[in-house]
């Protein structure tokens, strides 16, 4: 009796074993697969990057403009820093990859997550009055 019921524990150990490895393997695949895809990922937006400059240059060039046509000491003001921020994050851009940038992002949030959060919900509900305006634009017959 003691025999057979040793039997049956290597038999459920060996099992145990065989799974674990499956287990492991599985992950290792799981890591290769998802470390390719990374790659995939930052070499699009290293690709992208160029063309987003670009957009935040004429953008800050079109601030600049308005600047120059505006008379109010606030708007000045406003747009000039919109100006400096757009050129900013622009020359950070073009200074350094994808990669970088994203560990950059990484550690700024572990270091101010409530900053994070907050801006995240800001742009959030920013985006959605964008795009609810563009529909109602659409929706009258404007353009948006």
């Amino acid at each position: 009796m003691g025999l057979m019921k040793s039997k049956r524990e290597r038999g459920a150990r060996g099992a145990a074993r065989r799974a674990a490895a499956g287990k492991r393997q599985g992950r290792q695949r799981l890591d290769e697969v998802a470390g390719l895809a990374r790659a995939r990922v930052l070499e699009r937006l290293d690709g992208q990057r160029g063309a987003l400059v670009s957009a935040l240059e004429d953008a800050a060039d079109g601030l600049e403009r308005a600047t120059r046509r505006s008379s109010s000491p606030l708007s000045l003001h406003v747009l000039g820093a919109g100006g400096r921020v757009l050129r900013g994050a622009s020359s950070r851009l073009d200074e350094h990859s994808a990669e970088a940038l994203l560990a950059r992002a990484g550690q700024q949030a572990r270091q101010h997550p409530g900053w994070w959060v907050t801006g995240l919900l800001g742009a959030g509900v920013l985006a959605g009055r964008l795009f609810r305006a563009h529909g109602m634009a659409e929706a009258s017959g404007g353009e948006g």
